[in-house]
């Protein structure tokens, strides 16, 4: 019972979690900063990334930029938010922009780069304006990855925002669940991993996968 809760001992944790309201205030609190944080993060990797993939020379500059952030372990990241902006939400957001910006990068970077060159020469062919070869085929070409890549953001954005609030946060789920584990609350521990299971299962089958069915 040290290490591990029942299924049972976890539904009452959830059950008990609910009826107090706990649940729902720290469900809203960490769900606030993953949006924020992903909105931020995922539209500047976004951004970006096209303007990489069409511009070598952007793209070699900001490839230094793109290794650091995708080889500096996130508590490292975690660390350094906490000690420039304290506790609280702006670190958290940060943690989670910083993580998820470089991987909305590399697969946006790498759709416009997989485009058939064979349409981009039609558009110079037929002299399409620039903005036109951008939204009929950069766009679409980019669009596979990208939303490839704000899965794989979201994912990775849960776990960042968790750890930004085990370490530097007062509140959240990360939060409670830190304080669950330092009491030694297995029960209560267990029912908020299920509460972030269920979260990125809603995010990814009640938004992500529609969303992409939508943009395709």
């Amino acid at each position: 019972p040290i290490f591990i809760a029942s299924p049972l001992q976890t539904a009452k944790a959830l059950g008990r979690l609910a009826a107090d309201g706990s649940l729902w205030t720290q469900l809203l609190i960490t769900l606030k900063r993953l949006v924020i944080g992903l909105v931020i993060g995922a539209g500047l990797g976004w951004t970006v990334g096209l303007f990489a993939g069409l511009s070598p020379r952007l793209r070699s500059f900001l490839e230094p930029v793109r290794w650091v952030g995708m080889t500096v372990p996130a508590v490292v990241i975690a660390v350094l938010a906490l000690l420039w902006f304290g506790l609280g939400d702006l670190s958290v957001i940060f943690v989670v922009t910083a993580i998820v910006a470089p991987s909305m990068y590399v697969n946006t970077t790498s759709g416009v780069l997989a485009i058939d060159p064979r349409l981009v020469e039609l558009g110079r062919v037929y002299r399409f304006p620039r903005w036109l070869r951008f939204t009929e085929i950069y766009l679409p070409g980019a669009a596979v990855p990208a939303l490839a890549g704000l899965t794989l953001a979201t994912g990775i954005g849960v776990r960042a925002v968790v750890l930004a609030e085990v370490l530097g946060a007062m509140s959240g789920i990360g939060h409670a669940f830190g304080r669950a584990k330092s009491n030694l609350e297995m029960p209560e521990v267990y029912a908020w991993i299920v509460l972030l299971l269920v979260l990125m299962a809603a995010l990814e089958f009640g938004i992500l996968r529609p969303l992409k069915r939508r943009v395709l």
